[in-house]
């Protein structure tokens, strides 16, 4: 029972921890679309320079946080 108990607590870890990443991953992306398609240019011709920043920081997050995971996945890289 001990055994079950054990591995039913690292399924759930894995569970909660995956569900918890994906949905970063996607608010990230999602924030980061929605930043890049409000700094379009303006009537006047100015482009918002803070809300192209923010995107590409949020796509950038993304990146990294999907290269970690490929680091931790992945044996050959430790």
């Amino acid at each position: 029972m001990e055994l079950f108990m054990q591995e039913a607590s690292s399924f759930v870890t894995v569970l909660v921890v995956a569900i918890c990443i994906a949905s970063a991953i996607s608010i990230l992306y999602a924030t980061g679309l929605r930043l890049w398609a409000g700094s379009a240019v303006d009537a006047e011709g100015n482009a918002h320079l803070m809300a192209r920043l923010g995107s590409v920081v949020c796509f950038a997050a993304c990146v990294a946080i999907v290269l970690f995971a490929l680091w931790l996945m992945i044996p050959v890289f430790h």
